[in-house]
């Protein structure tokens, strides 16, 4: 199976908002106008893996500062002196899972980073996914301020746990 990466497209939202609905469970789905909103603050720090014109995989990042949490389903505004890309949605359909899609498309914002003078890339790591993250290189970054400790705990659900995760570059 051969997937090609591209830069995400306006149209493709629809398509993210599908595999979002599959990948994720109710408490971590994103209104569409979130969606909307991020991608068109950083079009140009999103893409999409597609097979035979399907989108089934999408990576949405965008720059930010080491440290910094946006809280879940909220909007962001850009920052000053951004020093990391943070990659802030991952997701797969099912088709695509365990074909190599999801590093691709982190290798994708891996080396836009890397092109931009990015010092790291950052996360959240939800869903039991800290594990995956690692395997990139990514580390449990802990040294968070108290209102990015209360942002992070927007992301936690009943028995689930979060993680910010920080990988330098």
């Amino acid at each position: 199976m051969s997937f090609g990466i591209r830069s995400m497209r306006l149209t493709d939202l629809v398509a993210v908002e599908d595999i979002q609905a599959e990948a994720y469970s109710g408490y971590f789905l994103e209104s569409t106008e979130v969606i909307a909103q991020r991608f068109q603050l950083s079009p140009t720090t999103a893409w999409v893996a597609e097979r035979e014109g399907q989108v089934c995989a999408y990576l949405v990042g965008y720059w930010s500062k080491v440290g910094k949490i946006n809280p879940l389903n909220a909007p962001f505004a850009l920052v000053e002196n951004a020093n990391c890309l943070y990659l802030h949605d991952l997701a797969l359909l099912k088709i695509a899972q365990g074909c190599g899609v999801g590093k691709k498309l982190i290798q994708a914002a891996t080396e836009h980073a890397l092109r931009n003078s990015a010092q790291a890339l950052a996360l959240l790591s939800v869903q039991n996914s800290k594990a995956f993250w690692q395997g990139f290189g990514f580390s449990e970054f802990v040294d968070l301020e108290a209102i990015q400790q209360e942002n992070l705990n927007t992301y936690v659900d009943g028995n689930d746990v979060a993680f910010y995760m920080v990988k330098r570059l």
